[in-house]
């Protein structure tokens, strides 16, 4: 029978063969059995084997047996080939450990056991060296003999048995850093023997090897400086920190040492030989740094150009710029490694003068040289946004060239600086023989967006033949404001020209290969002037727009739809989308999406939102992202209203289709001159209900009034008798009923819309004008139900609460007491009350109210989780629940996103520095730091959070490669004592949720 020792080694994957032998060699204690083992099955598992059998098994004979059955394996026929010695390995490996908590008599006694039995140790222990290993316990035992100096019996063993050949192959050694502490002091002869040979392998892990002697003995500081002049001139930068090491231990003896290899190219660029240079050689800091930066891989040396040493450097440099200050500046932008580069740029530099120009543009037409092309565009991204005339003779040579992203970038530098003046040149490169200056031309012309420009570009169109040109021409021509929904019809291109024109281009223009388009089947198009379209003119239409890869109109179009009678094109609108959506509904085929929004109405809307779910369900989240930018190019409040619905419930989950929406929302405020949330105050939708939320519908011989009942249902009566009815009556149109059913729809989505909408206006604490409060929550037919099941509060000018009340449904305001309430006019504002701006007994009488008149809230408020600080922490800047946080990449971006945290800049490399949240109502952000967080991550790889902190709303600027996060004791970040109370709980409550707490 198989002891149970043996029992669990196989179970956890001990081959059958090294079972068998085990179980013989336990019966009879023959050494020969596991010796003369010549093959086994082994893998990667055979490792963790060992470490189970010395820390999972009980110390016993039993173990002890099996132990040395492997020790003798170590030693057998097999001993030059890895695998036989990966099971001792493993047990040593976990007896060795810094974290090993097992009893120490007992590793005394399996180290006894090894060095009893193992017949050729001294060699396993230089194989075992070989085999490095980070978490090894090198500690020394205090006041130990010579002969066991260390805390580890297995680092004993170890230093017993190393010998002298290891010098010949001093890189094993070399590994182990620890081992220097014991050799330096009890074995000295092995070693000085070390230190003779180690200039010959010089690599990076002499530099602890060397300090750990330092800090044991003196003797061997001759050697150490003769080691760093043998390599200072190959690896100053090793050198400078084993010689900064040596005049700290030794009380600032070798100074001089010191200073010499500081002022060597590689060691000058670190922080601490700068440090040093500025303080005892400031006069020579310029041409020193300028030998540093000249060299062609001075990145690799360079860790961060920011603090005070750097600082004062670039003040010298300015300072010292004719005697090779500019040099200084050209090498340092021209060889700093990439990760620092932008914020060299963007952050460190001081503000240069015109006389600085031409240093800085040497350095980065250098670096731009050596650029991978996929590189170059973001490089010359951070020139226009940092210091963009000093490159304008290389933006105006870019706008005529091959590249499109640089020509974009330099149209938009060009519209800045050069404005009106260029407009000469951009005039001439529009008549240009190459294609390319002449959309550098118009996408200048896009960027300046003057209409003294129009002329210029109509000209340019008349002529023009290359598609890729006219597309750029008219961007340019809706940039200056043609072809806008409020701009008049263009006055130069009269329906009769268009017609001509479109009916020479339709003969040569083909319909997309779709099978269910069927243009006799389309119902027709009717121009302004109340004539239909012609067939070629819904081909020009069509075919335009097939060719066009996002969801807008196709430049060509625009004159045309300035034409096209919007009153009357839904119906063609609305066929085109439902065609699409009854085909097989090919990616290809979104032309049909977005001819839908450019020329229908909100019909379009509910047969796209029933689709929306089950294209994310199924992978098919493009289509999902073209439905929401169709909606978003109909007209009108509802649509707007849709978006944001949308933008909020595909926040977390299928955000690709949120963040299309949250986009367009975005962009429609910015047209309207707004913020989203007064955009979003705006387009709440009445549906056709009056002020006392009733509709009513019409038809021929008939007609139904319904009212919009608190609990958003609809309750319907006839409109001349009041009579109730339980529903639309059967006799109603197809149409009313369509109607009718499409209204539910769009009521639903506005519910979810609005709840989610009040309830983020609630955490970050928004405030309306008595008057505005009105108008959106007494006489809106949605709104003022959501206001009866919620909690208002009166507040001052100064922000502070006054009372508090509730709106009955029947337009009355009152207290939790129920005594009539009467709002002031003037110096006050009215927003949702946090529960902690009430006393305990004001909650109370808040919940018994609500109780008593049955009101559920659309979300929690009165009851809602709060969170107090701690008043003796209110000197405090960093919330130290998060630093060194770890949360799976996935989770953290859905916990997060969901409470409405959004993403800071995107930096080098893809890195995302940070999430944020806004709470504009009380002038405050909350900044999360990220760590090992980039665009593309693997959702299962671990995001490393950094200590969140407040500042002040506004002041963190944000974008790519945008480096303004603020320090601990920047002025922007807000002590704990001066954030509200509202935001303090609103954010731990977030913290805690995200890090899953």
């Amino acid at each position: 029978m198989m002891v149970p020792e043996l029992e669990a080694l196989k179970s956890g994957g001990l081959s059958d063969v090294l079972v068998a032998k085990a179980s013989a060699f336990l019966d009879s204690g023959d050494a020969s059995i596991p010796r003369n083992i010549s093959s086994f099955p082994s893998d990667w598992s055979t490792t963790f084997l060992g470490k189970s059998l010395v820390s999972d098994l009980p110390w016993n004979e039993t173990s002890a047996k099996l132990l040395r059955f492997f020790i003798h394996l170590s030693d057998g026929a097999g001993a030059t080939d890895d695998e036989y010695h990966q099971f001792l390995f493993g047990a040593l490996r976990h007896l060795h450990g810094a974290d090993y908590a097992g009893d120490r008599d007992d590793a005394l006694q399996m180290v006894e056991e090894i060095e009893s039995h193992h017949g050729a140790l001294t060699s396993y222990i230089t194989w075992h060296l070989g085999q490095y290993s980070y978490g090894d316990n090198w500690d020394l035992e205090v006041d130990a003999p010579p002969e066991a100096p260390f805390v580890s019996p297995v680092a004993n063993l170890i230093f017993r048995h190393l010998s002298e050949g290891l010098v010949s192959s001093p890189e094993i050694l070399t590994r182990h850093d620890g081992l220097f502490s014991a050799l330096a002091l009890h074995r000295k002869e092995l070693t000085a023997s070390w230190c003779a040979k180690s200039e010959h392998f010089d690599t990076w892990e002499t530099v602890p090897v060397w300090c750990a002697i330092i800090d044991a003995s003196t003797e061997f500081d001759d050697m150490c400086l003769s080691f760093c002049d043998a390599v200072k001139a190959k690896h100053a930068d090793r050198a400078f920190r084993i010689v900064r090491h040596l005049v700290d231990a030794r009380g600032g003896k070798h100074h001089e040492k010191l200073l010499e290899i500081a002022s060597m190219p590689q060691a000058a660029l670190g922080h601490e030989a700068l440090e040093i240079l500025l303080e005892h050689r400031a006069e020579e800091i310029v041409p020193i740094m300028t030998r540093a930066f000249a060299l062609s891989d001075a990145g690799q040396y360079t860790s961060m150009v920011e603090g005070p040493a750097y600082a004062r450097l670039f003040a010298a440099m300015i300072s010292g710029w004719t005697e090779g200050g500019s040099e200084l500046l050209t090498n340092m932008v021209g060889h700093i490694n990439k990760y620092e580069f932008p914020r060299l740029l963007t952050e460190h530099l001081p503000t240069l003068s015109p006389d600085h120009f031409p240093a800085l543009r040497e350095g980065f037409l250098q670096r731009v040289g050596r650029a991978e092309p996929r590189d170059r565009v973001d490089q010359w991204k951070l020139a226009a946004k940092s210091h963009p005339l000093a490159f304008v003779s290389d933006f105006e040579e870019m706008l005529a060239g091959k590249s499109k992203p640089l020509r974009e970038i330099s149209a938009g530098v060009l519209a800045q600086v050069r404005g009106r003046d260029y407009v000469a040149d951009a005039t001439e490169m529009l008549g240009a023989k190459k294609s390319d200056a002449r959309q550098g031309a118009a996408a200048f012309f896009e960027q300046l967006a003057d209409t003294a420009s129009i002329p210029l570009l109509h000209s340019a169109l008349e002529v023009e033949q290359s598609n890729d040109v006219r597309d750029a021409l008219h961007r340019a021509l809706q940039s200056c404001g043609m072809f806008t929904s409020v701009a008049p019809e263009p006055a130069s291109v009269s329906y009769s020209d268009l017609e001509t024109s479109m009916a020479k281009q339709a003969a040569k223009l083909k319909l997309p290969a779709t099978s269910w388009l069927k243009l006799g089947a389309l119902p027709p198009l009717y121009a302004k002037d109340e004539t239909s379209l012609a067939p070629h003119t819904i081909v020009f239409l069509i075919a335009k727009q097939s060719k066009h890869k996002t969801l807008e109109a196709a430049p060509d179009i625009l004159p045309l739809l300035a034409h096209i009678d919007r009153e009357k094109s839904p119906p063609f609108a609305l066929a085109l989308v439902e065609g699409f959506l009854n085909s097989e509904q090919a990616a290809s085929d979104r032309w049909a999406l977005a001819l839908g929004g450019l020329l229908g109405d909100k019909r379009i809307i509910p047969p796209l939102l029933s689709r929306i779910p089950d294209w994310c369900e199924n992978s098919r989240h493009k289509l999902a992202e073209y439905a929401a930018q169709a909606i978003a190019l109909l007209p009108g409040n509802e649509p707007l209203m849709v978006l944001d619905s949308l933008s909020n419930r595909y926040r977390s989950k299928f955000k690709n289709v949120g963040k299309a929406c949250a986009e367009a929302f975005n962009a429609a405020a910015a047209a309207r001159g707004i913020t989203a949330d007064e955009l979003g105050d705006m387009v709440v939708p009445d549906f056709g209900f009056d002020g006392d939320g009733i509709r009513r519908f019409e038809w021929d011989g008939g007609g139904a009034s319904a009212e919009l009942r608190s609990d958003f249902k609809l309750s319907w009566f006839d409109p001349d008798t009041d009579k109730a009815w339980k529903s639309l009556p059967a006799n109603a149109p197809a149409a009313v009923k369509d109607e009718v059913k499409t209204l539910g729809k769009l009521l639903r989505e506005a519910v979810k819309a609005q709840t989610a909408r009040l309830e983020m206006t609630l955490v970050r604490q928004r405030r309306w004008p008595v008057g505005r409060w009105r108008e959106l929550f007494e006489n809106h037919p949605l709104l003022r139900s959501f206001a009866s099941s919620l909690v208002w509060g009166i507040y001052d000018a100064s922000g502070t609460l006054l009372r508090t009340f509730r709106r009955y449904p029947n337009g009355l305001l009152a207290n939790a007491a129920g005594e009539l309430e009467e709002l002031p006019e003037t110096d006050t504002m009215i927003g949702m009350v946090h529960p902690l701006e009430l006393e305990a007994a004001a909650l109370d009488a808040w919940r018994a109210h609500l109780g008593r008149f049955k009101v559920k809230q659309p979300f929690p408020q009165i009851d809602r989780p709060v969170e107090l600080m701690d008043p003796l922490h209110g000197n405090r800047r960093e919330i130290a629940l998060t630093k060194d946080g770890k949360v799976s990449a996935g989770t953290f971006r859905s916990r997060s996103e969901k409470r409405g945290w959004t993403r800071g800049s995107v930096v080098d490399a893809g890195g995302i520095s940070s999430y944020y949240k806004l709470y504009p109502g009380a002038g405050v952000e909350v900044v999360l730091p990220t760590d090992n967080f980039y665009i593309g991550i693997d959702p299962m790889d671990t995001v490393e959070l950094g200590a969140a902190y407040f500042a002040t709303a506004g002041s963190v600027e944000r974008g790519s490669y945008t480096y303004d996060e603020p320090a601990p004791d920047d002025p922007r970040v807000l002590r704990f004592d001066q954030v509200p109370a509202v935001v303090w709980s609103e954010t731990m409550s977030d913290l805690k949720a995200i890090l899953g707490t």
